[in-house]
């Protein structure tokens, strides 16, 4: 439901941004063109993918490690090319989305187990990009599938898993291999092996 008003428009030839009559134009979708259950949707879900990759194999320090590498994730992303997601990457709603977590994970109390957050991220991840694909360019589509599966990667690789004191281990563990496989179904990416 874009309204005229909201809509930002990119003009392009090839892959330049022109300012004048285009060859062809691209509507860029912010966030006034989402409802808010939809943006809440998007917002939440990169935090939410990099939370279940942390925790698909959980190990002390290496889990600090990889709760930073999240945070990082989505900061990288502050200065895309796609308004879309600068917007859904920028502090504040990095804030909201954090709160907003908190709140539907059960508040601080809460334990969810890595299964319950695996399955819950995969289906956010999935809500997401078929909010995009009604919503948003396959531009902006591709590069929010991009951005949720750069994110899990980067958390993955963040910290050694099974070895001790930070030595010997694997990079990525069996569990977090097995997830970014599963997250990559869900976005729609190809299966990419993994050594």
């Amino acid at each position: 439901m874009r309204s005229q008003c909201h809509r930002h428009w990119q003009f392009t030839r090839g892959n330049k941004a022109l300012g004048l009559a285009p060859a062809s134009f691209t509507s860029m979708a912010t966030k006034n063109d989402f409802t808010p259950a939809d943006w809440n949707t998007l917002r939440n879900t990169q935090f939410l993918v990099g939370f279940a990759t942390a925790m698909a194999s959980p190990s002390g320090l290496g889990t600090v490690k990889e709760l930073f590498a999240l945070s990082q994730g989505i900061i990288q992303n502050q200065s895309s090319d796609i308004p879309l997601i600068r917007d859904l990457t920028s502090a504040a709603e990095m804030q909201e989305a954090q709160n907003s977590l908190k709140q539907s994970l059960g508040g601080v109390q809460a334990k969810p187990t890595a299964d319950d957050l695996r399955r819950r991220a995969l289906e956010q991840a999935q809500s997401a990009i078929a909010c995009l694909q009604a919503q948003a360019s396959p531009q902006e589509t591709d590069a929010y599938r991009r951005m949720l599966c750069g994110i899990a990667e980067k958390v993955a690789n963040a910290a050694r898993e099974g070895g001790f004191l930070g030595l010997g281990g694997t990079q990525v563990s069996k569990e977090e291999r097995a997830f970014l496989d599963q997250l990559r179904t869900a976005l729609q990416l190809e299966q990419v092996k993994s050594a």
